[in-house]
């Protein structure tokens, strides 16, 4: 049998003709014993109903390498505050604020005892200040690469230099209209949900922080000010943003039970994740400790501000004077 042949046998069972004219109405009896026959398959019906869990075991994955890759760069954040830290607790940031190893206000939290048998002092400083603010902010730049670039109601903050930046780096972005509004959702979401927790370990060794009547040396010897070597522990905590799929599900508790159907173990994962401004988040957190390196100078140091000149190089005779004297790494008095 030619395969024309078996056409027109498949149309003449479907429509009931046996050969005649195409165009004649096929007979509702043909139909009905079409419905009945159950030979052959339906592939799109597997298909419909697998491609949901593909889909979710899909995100499910993506999920997963999200958190991994949020998990290394709020380790990398918390490297970027500790050292931020180190730098910025022993600078001068002017008298009316706070000068040398100086911070604005602590909490003792007792001693703590190391593996090595050396005893600490705990003092954990308080949020507010410039210096910890300096520091959350070393912190919230360093995680602005997985934060969402949508808009989900974060706070509006300038981000002009991060423009400039951003331009320099990859000069093709200055074609791209998004790029401010991207930067802007970014900066801001990780200023939201980025919140540091310093902590300070000062040696038994040396006085504890407290004030001193000690005459003329009182100022030498401030109740805030810490030892220049003494250890800097930055704890950096971190509201991931999860996908709307993934996130639902993982809002959701299930609790591990027994068989009597009582309680054994909490959900950790649950417990962890949140909804804020519509948003599923996950809780990540890093820790790294840093020794403090503000060594108080016997001379204080002076770091004269020079202006730039407004147009054109600097003049032969070099940069214009100043009140105070200069010196290749900064000045003293």
């Amino acid at each position: 049998m030619t395969v024309a042949s078996s056409s027109v046998a498949i149309t003449s069972e479907l429509t009931g003709n046996d050969g005649g004219d195409a165009t004649t109405a096929p007979r509702p009896l043909s139909f009905r014993r079409l419905h009945r026959d159950e030979t052959g398959a339906v592939q799109s019906l597997s298909f419909v109903l697998t491609l949901p869990l593909f889909v979710m075991v899909m995100l499910f994955i993506v999920q997963l390498s999200q958190i991994t890759i949020g998990r290394l760069a709020v380790e990398y954040a918390a490297l970027a505050a500790a050292r931020s830290a180190a730098v910025w607790i022993p600078a001068n940031m002017g008298d009316r604020f706070e000068t040398e190893n100086r911070i604005s206000s602590y909490v003792d939290m007792g001693e703590i005892t190391d593996d090595r048998g050396q005893t600490y002092r705990r003092y954990r400083i308080e949020s507010g200040s410039p210096k910890v603010e300096k520091i959350r902010l070393a912190a919230a730049m360093a995680l602005m690469s997985i934060c969402p670039s949508r808009d989900v109601g974060s706070t509006r903050h300038p981000t002009d230099a991060l423009e400039l930046a951003y331009r320099a780096v990859s000069p093709t972005a200055a074609a791209n209209p998004r790029v401010p509004a991207r930067l802007r959702n970014k900066f801001g979401y990780a200023l939201d949900n980025t919140s540091v927790m310093i902590e300070v370990r000062h040696k038994q060794t040396e006085p504890p922080l407290m004030t001193y009547d000690i005459g003329s040396r009182r100022e030498e010897f401030a109740f805030n000010e810490i030892g220049w070597q003494d250890q800097i522990l930055v704890t950096v905590t971190h509201d991931f943003s999860l996908l709307p799929g993934p996130g639902r599900l993982l809002a959701r508790q299930r609790p591990v039970r027994d068989s009597n159907g009582d309680v054994v173990a909490e959900d950790r994962v649950a417990d962890r994740v949140t909804r804020r401004r519509g948003t599923y988040v996950y809780s990540l957190d890093a820790t790294l400790r840093l020794n403090n390196e503000g060594e108080k100078s016997v001379a204080r140091y002076v770091q004269p501000y020079i202006p730039l000149p407004a147009v054109g190089p600097l003049p032969a005779e070099g940069p214009p004077p100043t009140d105070r004297p200069l010196f290749a790494k900064g000045g003293t008095e």
